[in-house]
């Protein structure tokens, strides 16, 4: 899981370097990863297309594929490999060039990604039992959420973004999990910094059954999100009770389960369907 968690913020935060090869044609020029990602979800019926056309190369120019991949990722040396991200800008092709890191940059990546862990857990502590006092949610549809409107209402709010891999898989499990609470008692929001056209687009080809709440990055640096997805359950008392932890990608759905039932019975909330009703009965 690390492993993977590093690949991803190295291919999302590490700026690309100026090396030019020679294999690539002259009208290509270095891009980041949300570029290609954002390419992708301006066509959504031409992603199996353009993502087929997207070309993978060692640095001598030799092409590979991606069982190749897998296995230096998941070798020894797999931690020192990176990739860098190239377009040609009148084709509007992809190319990969996948390099391996020098011990330098290694070591500056990792303090650099630790220093980030570090302060995301010191942020989710903070959040921890801190009491909201305002709080204006704006969703796809036009509609004004405030704590007025949600007042006695648990709230749980999903922060994602239409390119985050980890939030795109989970999308199945959340639905399912707010199918199972069949209560007026619990608000489901899913925000996301993403522009209102693009989060159209994408729930175009992705269900998510949240209230969508787009053009709010406002609200994630309000919060101080750093990674994805990440969850915040907020109380009737305005207490946030839940932060999860970064890295818990597995068990995650079943944790704010477990802390939206013990909510639902402290406050004898009315379940009307699903395998809660027999919290009310006890």
């Amino acid at each position: 899981m690390n492993k993977i968690l590093l690949l991803i913020f190295l291919v999302s935060n590490v700026m690309l370097s100026a090396q030019t090869y020679p294999f690539l044609s002259n009208s290509t020029k270095k891009i980041q990863q949300k570029e290609y990602i954002d390419y992708l979800n301006s066509f959504p019926a031409k992603i199996d297309s353009i993502q087929k056309t997207t070309k993978w190369f060692l640095e001598d120019g030799t092409t590979f594929n991606q069982k190749y991949s897998d296995s230096v990722f998941k070798s020894k040396e797999g931690y020192r490999y990176n990739t860098k991200l190239y377009r040609d800008t009148i084709s509007n092709t992809f190319s990969y060039v996948l390099y391996k890191r020098d011990k330098a940059e290694v070591r500056e990546t990792n303090r650099d990604f630790n220093n980030y862990i570090k302060a995301d857990e010191k942020n989710r502590k903070k959040l921890k039992k801190s009491a909201l006092n305002e709080l204006t949610l704006k969703d796809i549809k036009g509609k004004v959420h405030t704590l007025e409107t949600l007042k006695d209402k648990i709230i749980v709010i999903d922060f994602w973004f239409i390119n985050c891999g980890s939030c795109i898989k989970e999308m199945p499990d959340l639905n399912t999990l707010k199918a199972e609470f069949e209560t007026e008692d619990i608000e489901w929001f899913g925000v996301t910094y993403d522009p209102k056209d693009k989060v159209e687009r994408f729930l175009e080809r992705i269900k998510f059954d949240y209230t969508i709440i787009p053009d709010s990055k406002h609200i994630t640096e309000r919060f101080n999100i750093r990674f994805y997805p990440t969850t915040l359950i907020i109380d009737e008392n305005r207490k946030i009770v839940y932060t999860g932890k970064f890295g818990a990608m597995n068990g995650r759905v079943d944790e704010i389960r477990e802390e939206i039932k013990v909510l639902i019975k402290s406050k004898k909330y009315g379940v009307k369907a699903g395998p809660l009703l027999q919290l009310k009965e006890n």
